[in-house]
């Protein structure tokens, strides 16, 4: 009896360690995804410290989020309520449709569907790898601690928003592989930034009380804001203001644009991921229309990492030093901005982001 005995607990300990050596990367994936694929609804609070490269500006808010899956929403894949402490309106995205709200004024506003509005106060509570993780990566490492798992993940360099050395850590609860914390760093033109996502108070399905439902009966008797109208630029169909700028590779080269040539401007900075990402089709346009247009980009902020960017996206086109009275007096405060004018020197038309329409306005204009 003895003797079986001690067989027994040989044996209780070697599967024992064998399936404890089994817990590698591939089996904390796979228990986070099939703690997540359980989830419908997830409610918890959550502190948010975002460091940035910029003059080292840390934000550190907190706030509480409510989510519920939708397999047919088309741009999250969830619906959701999101509340910072700091911030006196609370956000609910939900059938396509994005709310903010205000309890004190009892108002609303509403506004259709856009990825953008997971970055209003409310919509930075809501993390969006909270349901999956990144699949593609270069690298991935498991370490422990005593109550939980870290799942460090190395991402392949970003080129197209300059965005290098991107790791994100992952610190899973043993108990049920859910999310304690998500830290992510990376470097953007060869500046740090760091942003570290820590969650509380979590509860699942049946343990959330409330619904996106129930949260947009609070406030159907409320007012609704009607969406203001976008007012013209003042510019528009009026000469463009002189312009002598310093040219943003030598300061001491004063530029005057050529107010006699077809020209499109070009408002952009460094932190604006959207003005990057343009670049090339700013580019083809200046090389496609090279002799009929003439093409300038125009940065007020942070001028070394703005060369820095140039040089490495191998843009061609002339880049200038604007300011705030420039930015004031075109109405920029939105970023990028594209102003196209005549070979007259009439501010003809203004341009929220890049879009197919810029070119065609060009064509327009070429062939006058």
């Amino acid at each position: 009896m003895k003797k079986t005995f001690i067989i027994l607990s040989v044996m209780i300990a070697f599967y024992s360690c064998k399936e404890e050596a089994n817990i590698d990367t591939k089996y904390v994936i796979a228990k986070f995804q099939e703690t997540a694929d359980t989830i419908y609804t997830l409610e918890y609070r959550m502190q948010k410290i975002d460091t940035f490269a910029k003059g080292g500006t840390v934000w550190n808010n907190t706030g509480v989020a409510l989510i519920e899956k939708d397999n047919n929403d088309k741009i999250f894949g969830f619906s959701f309520y999101g509340k910072r402490n700091d911030y006196d309106k609370e956000y609910i995205y939900d059938a396509g449709n994005g709310f903010e709200i205000s309890i004190t004024d009892k108002t609303y506003e509403m506004e259709p569907a856009h990825f953008g509005f997971i970055g209003s106060p409310g919509g930075q509570m809501v993390h969006q790898n909270i349901f999956k993780l990144d699949s593609v990566y270069k690298n991935v490492t498991l370490s422990e601690t005593e109550n939980s798992y870290l799942l460090s993940f190395e991402f392949e360099n970003d080129t197209v928003y300059n965005v290098s050395d991107r790791i994100m850590v992952y610190e899973l609860n043993k108990t049920d592989f859910f999310p304690i914390k998500i830290k992510q760093t990376a470097y953007a033109l060869g500046n740090k930034t760091v942003s570290i996502s820590k969650f509380s108070e979590v509860k699942f399905n049946n343990n959330v009380n409330t619904t996106i439902k129930d949260l947009k009966k609070g406030f159907q008797d409320y007012d609704i804001i009607q969406p203001e109208q976008r007012k013209p630029n003042m510019l528009l169909t009026k000469k463009i203001p002189l312009l002598e700028l310093p040219d943003l590779f030598d300061n001491n080269n004063i530029v005057k644009v050529n107010n006699n040539k077809l020209t499109l401007i070009d408002f952009w900075e460094v932190w604006c991921g959207p003005c990057i990402a343009s670049f090339p089709n700013v580019e083809n346009l200046k090389n496609k229309f090279s002799t009929k247009l003439s093409v300038i980009g125009i940065v007020s902020e942070d001028f070394e990492n703005a060369i820095k960017l140039i040089e490495k996206k191998g843009t061609t086109f002339q880049n200038l030093v604007g300011n705030n009275d420039l930015k004031k007096e075109f109405g920029v405060n939105s970023w990028p901005r594209y102003f196209l004018i005549d070979n007259n020197g009439i501010v003809q038309k203004e341009y929220f982001g890049f879009s197919e329409q810029i070119e065609k306005d060009i064509k327009v204009y070429i062939n006058k």
